[in-house]
């Protein structure tokens, strides 16, 4: 679930949907049936519904507009996007610098806000023309008000500078671009949101001393999610240095066991993960690495069918489950990892199965690096 579920695939872009988007999505149909009922009282109750819905589906289609924009222009600059998951604090922002450039950084940023504002920029008017002109479009025109509303807000909000919202990046992008060290932009970055959660906080505080406190704890909410997101990504940012120059290769298992997807998975399932056994394994078709299996998706497919599920219908395939190279860093190999699920992937060299790099091993790695501190899975040794 913390990858989102997902829903679609567009532009060879995977697309899935947070619990939290799922349940604004609701909210939404709830205002949008509230907002109908108001401006049309003499709409039927199923037909105030039916304009929630129809708002509610704009409104996520308004937020696929936003991130896939995202993606589509760091395609364009040679950041490469193969998932976005559409969320309340950013669906697309990157936890570290992709882009190659300061201002491919500031456009990526800058590219998500824009159409949402714009698209505002001609409901709101379209909404304030149909109301005029005619009683009989008083639906559809609350409908434009309710989205333009949304997307106004949600151009704005982004904006605001923490990461992983897209003022963030912005800030990053632009402090990058003053100094010419991105570290230390990252770091502005991430100073900035912690501010700005302190600063959302206390306004809260005051608007609960104000006598609203349901609005004032939700601001408070709002503002502890910002500034420890913030917290949480400078964190992330300096294990992310301290594990430049580390490679696959110094993480990698050797000689792991192998199986084919004919198999079934109870003939391996005792292999994974017990007495130091790895945690997931290749799957070869021959000498081809076609896939990896892991104790996590033996774990989702349940030990009732353990003894007819064969290895070729659980594995993860590429690109989902990419093949790694000894060379490669294996901080993108345990980004990969993380977002996508994984309990490993395969490294290859040559063609040929070399070994498997999985988040214990990967763990260990970052352990001898930094040790007594904080490590990948967020525990303290």
């Amino acid at each position: 679930m913390n990858g989102g579920i997902p829903v679609a695939s567009l532009f060879g872009i995977e697309i899935r949907i947070s619990l939290s988007l799922a349940v604004m999505v609701g909210v939404v149909a709830l205002l949008g049936a509230e907002q109908a009922a108001l401006l049309s009282p003499g709409l039927e109750g199923p037909a105030q519904w039916l304009v929630g819905a129809v708002v509610a589906v704009l409104y996520l289609l308004s937020v696929l507009a936003h991130e896939l924009t995202h993606a589509l222009v760091g395609r364009g600059r040679g950041v490469a996007t193969s998932v976005i998951v559409l969320n309340l604090v950013g669906g697309l922002a990157p936890l570290s610098i992709e882009a190659p450039r300061p201002r491919d950084e500031v456009a990526i940023a800058v590219s998500g806000p824009a159409v949402s504002l714009v698209v505002a920029a001609i409901l709101l008017p379209a909404a304030i023309g149909l109301s005029l002109a005619t009683s009989a479009l008083d639906a559809v025109a609350s409908t434009l008000v309710v989205i333009g509303v949304l997307n106004l807000m949600l151009g704005l909000a982004s904006l605001l500078p923490a990461l992983p919202l897209d003022g963030g990046r912005l800030v990053r992008g632009i402090a990058w671009s003053r100094t010419g060290d991105r570290d230390r932009a990252s770091a502005v970055a991430t100073r900035a949101g912690r501010l700005l959660g302190w600063a959302v906080m206390v306004i809260g505080f005051a608007v609960v001393l104000l006598d609203d406190s349901v609005l004032g704890v939700l601001i408070v909410a709002m503002g502890w999610l910002v500034g420890g997101t913030s917290r949480g990504l400078a964190q992330r940012a300096e294990l992310e240095r301290a594990m430049r120059g580390v490679t696959v290769a110094d993480a990698m298992v050797l000689d792991v066991p192998h199986v084919g997807p004919g198999l079934t998975v109870d003939t391996f399932a005792s292999q994974l993960g017990v007495g130091g056994a790895p945690i997931a394994m290749p799957v070869l078709d021959g000498e081809r690495v076609v896939g990896v299996i892991g104790v996590s998706a033996l774990r989702r497919l349940g030990p009732r069918r353990l003894a007819t599920a064969r290895a070729g219908e659980v594995m993860a395939t590429p690109p989902q489950a990419p093949l790694v190279g000894p060379g490669d860093a294996i901080w993108g190999a345990m980004e990969t990892m993380q977002r996508r699920g994984l309990d490993g992937l395969a490294v290859v060299q040559d063609g040929r199965l070399a070994g498997m790099v999985t988040r214990d091993s990967a763990a260990e790695a970052m352990r001898s690096r930094i040790p007594a501190t904080v490590v990948w899975r967020g525990r303290r040794k």
